[in-house]
């Protein structure tokens, strides 16, 4: 899919503008924006990127208490910047504030048919699970996974807020049917929110495997890039209800052969661990 809109040239701003009228996407906030640029620069040292971070209290804490949250599984608690970001890495520390980035910019309230806390609560399991199936299968991967999964839907708030006269409808449908939501938004209109989701990406600037694997989560679009995989596995956990966990872990052993022991306890162990990043996004 992804490739397929680059050959077209579709400005994802003219696609966003036709199916949301005159919104305009919230930008990230200047210090994100900073931080990020000195983090995929790679001629910048930790020690600048630690002290770019430092800058904001409110990046800084959400930092800590990523980086020390259960999802991490740390022996030790990290109590300065410095350690973390050398302890995390770019990637890893990229991920973290683009999650915070976005959990800002997304609607806080109830929108109709969809209930935020509990979309928050799905989300953070998914990237948990996402993130600790990537260390069995493809731990280079760790934390895109990680970022895609989290905000694989993020779109939807979005679009129930905005067009909600003929979105919520949809979403109701699918609450009380058995039809996947993304079917149900194609019947209706010419778009899903994995679509949406990718405009928003690509206005954001997300790295391009992230961009790819959070417009594709639903099996749809081109397959050329590196699509992480794991994203479309977790896809299978429902938006505000902690269903689809029995079909996630036939389908993960069934897709790599891992032990079903394994995958439950797995599974299991990051539903836990996502409590608590739940609680920093809520």
């Amino acid at each position: 899919m992804l490739k397929l809109f680059k050959q077209k040239q579709v400005d994802p701003r003219v696609e966003m503008q036709a199916v949301l009228g005159e919104y305009e996407l919230p930008s990230f906030p200047a210090i994100i924006m900073n931080a990020l640029e000195k983090v995929r620069d790679e001629n910048t040292s930790q020690s600048e990127i630690a002290e770019l971070v430092s800058v904001d209290p409110g990046l800084s804490a959400h930092l800590l208490k990523t980086v020390n949250s259960a999802a991490y599984f740390l022996n030790h608690k990290v109590i300065n910047i410095d350690h973390a970001v050398s302890l995390m890495g770019r990637g890893e520390l990229e991920s973290i504030m683009i999650t915070l980035a976005v959990s800002k910019l997304l609607p806080a309230r109830n929108v109709p048919f969809l209930d935020m806390p509990g979309f928050w609560h799905v989300a953070a399991r998914r990237a948990v699970i996402a993130r600790n199936l990537a260390n069995l299968v493809d731990p280079s991967h760790r934390s895109e996974c990680f970022t895609a999964a989290l905000l694989q839907d993020m779109a939807i708030p979005v679009l129930a807020g905005q067009r909600t006269e003929d979105y919520a409808p949809v979403l109701q449908a699918w609450r009380q049917g058995n039809e996947d939501l993304a079917t149900l938004e194609r019947e209706k209109f010419d778009w899903d929110h994995a679509m949406v989701a990718m405009w928003m990406c690509e206005i954001w600037d997300f790295p391009e495997c992230i961009t790819h694997a959070i417009g594709t989560h639903h099996g749809t679009g081109e397959t050329d890039l590196d699509s992480l995989p794991v994203v479309n596995h977790v896809a299978l956990l429902q938006v505000d209800e902690p269903s689809g966990v029995e079909e996630l872990i036939e389908a993960v052993h069934a897709t790599y052969g891992l032990p079903l022991d394994q995958v439950t306890e797995m599974v299991n162990s990051s539903i836990a661990a996502a409590e608590e990043i739940a609680r920093m996004l809520v």
